[in-house]
Order: structure tokens, then C-alpha cells, then sequence
């Protein structure tokens, strides 16, 4: 390989795709379980950007209407079972949502992505949460799922308990509010943002095209 070869190969390598997810976000579960074939097909990386999307919301003025308006709740379950057949990916009712804190999920992940398992703990975590509507939030349970998961739970469990990584959480939805970010999921491809599950074909037209 010459030396214009290296640098192809280090562009390729360079491109980047930052998502911005929460685990209350059934839109974040949809678009994730697309990324193997986004990733291939753009030759880009996911970087894993978990944020508080509620606190983002508040910051920004931007407002939760599927929790304030009956009908577009009823219009948004039908949407997700329509994504769900589309994707052929499965999805059970979690009513354990009610109690779960996830910021403690959010700072799971911030610690996954410090011990490079990011990627594996955020897919692993969205389908326990809504293909299987497991109550993550238990220490326990969330530590014999990681386990059966090939996750390291331990370290895990131990890194999210930090205070260092409450205070990146609260930097990380600071960023995204400054980077002009208002809900979940949003792409981020250089300069661009995309907004949505539905904005996948966006996001992976700007990958292609990112030098």
C-alpha cells in the first residue's frame, strides 16, 4: 500500500456519524438497530453521544407533546409498530419505564464507552429494555444482564457510580444544547444535523459525502 493508499484508508477510517441518544427514546431503540448496515454501507463510525433528553428538552424550550397530547401519543404507538414491522426488530410494552431512573443507564453507557464496549452495552441495553422490557434499572438485574451479555458488569457498575461520570453527563447535554440539539435521536455528521429515526437516508447520504 503507497502512501496515497494510507491516506484513503485513514479518511475512511476518519468519518464519523455521533449519535445522540436517550434510553427513553423508542426512536433511538429504532434507529440503533440500523447501524450495522450504516456503518457497512457509509464505511463511517457510530460514535455514541448519551444524553438526558428530558433535561435538553427543558434547556432548549423545546416540549414533550406525545406525553401533553392525548392524540399524538395514540398516533406515535401506531407509528413505532409501523418502524417495528419495517425493521423486523422486536418490541414488548416496558412498563417498568414508570420507575427507572435512566440517567443511571445514561451513565452506564458513558462508562461502557470509557472501557470501549460502548457500542455492544447501548444495543445490548435498548433491546433489553424493548424487545425484552426487562427493569434495567435494578442494579441487580442490570448486573446479571450485562454478565449474560459478555459485558464487563463489575467495572461497569463501578465506573457509573463515579462522580466524575454524573458531571460528564451534565457536559454532554450541555454540549449538545450548544451544538443546537433539541430531542432524540439527532445525527450529527460534521456540521450537519439530522433529526429523527426517519432521517437515516440524510444521515447516510452526509457520511458518504464527508470527507
Amino acid at each position: 500500500m503507497d502512501a496515497t493508499d494510507r491516506r484513503g484508508e485513514k479518511a475512511k477510517m476518519s468519518k464519523q456519524i455521533e449519535f445522540y441518544f436517550d434510553f427513553g427514546s423508542p426512536y433511538s431503540y429504532l434507529a440503533q438497530t440500523q447501524f450495522n448496515k450504516l456503518a457497512a454501507d457509509t464505511k463511517a463510525t457510530i460514535v455514541y453521544m448519551p444524553i438526558n433528553v428530558l433535561e435538553l428538552m427543558k434547556a432548549t424550550g423545546n416540549t414533550p407533546t406525545t406525553l401533553e397530547c392525548k392524540s399524538k401519543r395514540k398516533y406515535a404507538k401506531n407509528d413505532l409498530q409501523r418502524w417495528v414491522k419495517k425493521y423486523g426488530i422486536g418490541w414488548e410494552p416496558n412498563h417498568n419505564f414508570r420507575h427507572i431512573d435512566l440517567n443511571f443507564l445514561l451513565r452506564g453507557a458513558i462508562a461502557a464507552i470509557k472501557l470501549g464496549v460502548g457500542a455492544h452495552f447501548v444495543s445490548k441495553v435498548f433491546d433489553g429494555l424493548y424487545a425484552q422490557a426487562l427493569d434495567l434499572g435494578d442494579v441487580g438485574i442490570l448486573t446479571d444482564f450485562l454478565n449474560k451479555n459478555e459485558l464487563p458488569a463489575d467495572n461497569i457498575i463501578e465506573m457509573m457510580a463515579r462522580p466524575e461520570i454524573f458531571d460528564e453527563l451534565k457536559a454532554r447535554n450541555k454540549a449538545a444544547e450548544d451544538a443546537g440539539l433539541f430531542g432524540t435521536p439527532t445525527f450529527r455528521v460534521g456540521e450537519e444535523i439530522f433529526f429523527g429515526n426517519d432521517r437515516l437516508s440524510f444521515v447516510e447520504a452526509a457520511a458518504k459525502t464527508q470527507a
